[in-house]
């Protein structure tokens, strides 16, 4: 079985950058001379975020203009944060304390590992780093910048599927972005572990509401070789259903901290 992994809050916690990042974009407008209210832009950006998924530039532009500013202020505010601020993101970045435990027991029982991810290419470093890179397979680690395509565009699921010599059917995708993991992966075929944590880039937005497309539905990393043991045999990468396992009801069992859905019987 061939499993794919998200990187940024699956297996590597932002939360810390999360938050300097949204402090410090709130202190740039401030320090041009934008009269922006906290309560308002910590709203803002969750809503941005969740429901608009704007690139950051997009996001600093809107902000800009909601708080009468203009173009040029959105200019120099993602000017200072390219140059003072997302520098600090390798340094605060750092692995979930499950993630190598969790990568080195899916290889014992002899699966196979890659990545998905948007991330910037300097992650493939912090990953060496970190003693998680030599987990997965070299040449199905897809990083966004070291590709020109991003999630959810289904171009970068089919590049990792042909890198790791599989089909859709014979893969699963485990990732926290129920837009950008787990829809796209659905659409595409594969099988598809959501791992349920609140995204620390907008801690306040609503929850995802009937997530059909996830086939299972966990808490933490350590739970996802348990979840492909209980997946039912039809879900599984390379079983019988194929593509029509999306249209199938969610019917939730626990089993540990996994919730998985059943087919139609």
């Amino acid at each position: 079985m061939f499993i794919f992994f998200d990187i940024g809050d699956t297996l590597v916690d932002e939360a810390d950058f999360a938050r300097f990042r949204h402090a410090s974009l709130l202190r740039l407008f401030r320090a041009h001379g934008c009269a922006i209210n906290e309560e308002q832009y910590r709203a803002d950006l969750d809503a941005l975020w969740m429901q608009a998924r704007m690139p950051l530039f997009d996001q600093v532009c809107w902000l800009a203009a909601r708080n009468g500013g203009d173009t040029a202020l959105a200019m120099a505010v993602f000017r200072d944060y390219t140059v003072h601020i997302a520098p600090e993101a390798p340094r605060r970045f750092r692995p979930f304390p499950d993630a190598i435990r969790s990568l080195e027991a899916l290889k014992a029982n002899g699966h196979r590992l890659g990545i998905i991810a948007n991330q910037p290419a300097w992650i493939r470093a912090r990953l060496r780093d970190w003693h998680l890179l030599d987990a997965f397979v070299p040449d199905a680690v897809v990083i966004s910048d070291e590709v020109a395509i991003a999630k959810p565009r289904p171009e970068i699921f089919q590049f990792a599927l042909h890198q790791a010599g599989v089909s859709a059917e014979e893969a699963v995708m485990v990732g926290n972005d129920y837009i950008f993991d787990i829809e796209p992966a659905k659409r595409l075929g594969m099988c598809t572990v959501w791992v349920e944590r609140e995204d620390p880039y907008a801690p306040g937005a609503p929850p995802v509401h009937a997530p059909l497309a996830a086939d299972a539905r966990i808490a933490e990393l350590a739970a996802v070789s348990a979840v492909l043991a209980v997946l039912p045999r039809t879900l599984r990468p390379g079983g019988a259903g194929g593509r029509s396992r999306a249209e199938s009801p969610a019917r939730r069992v626990r089993a540990s901290q996994v919730h998985v859905r059943r087919p139609m019987r």
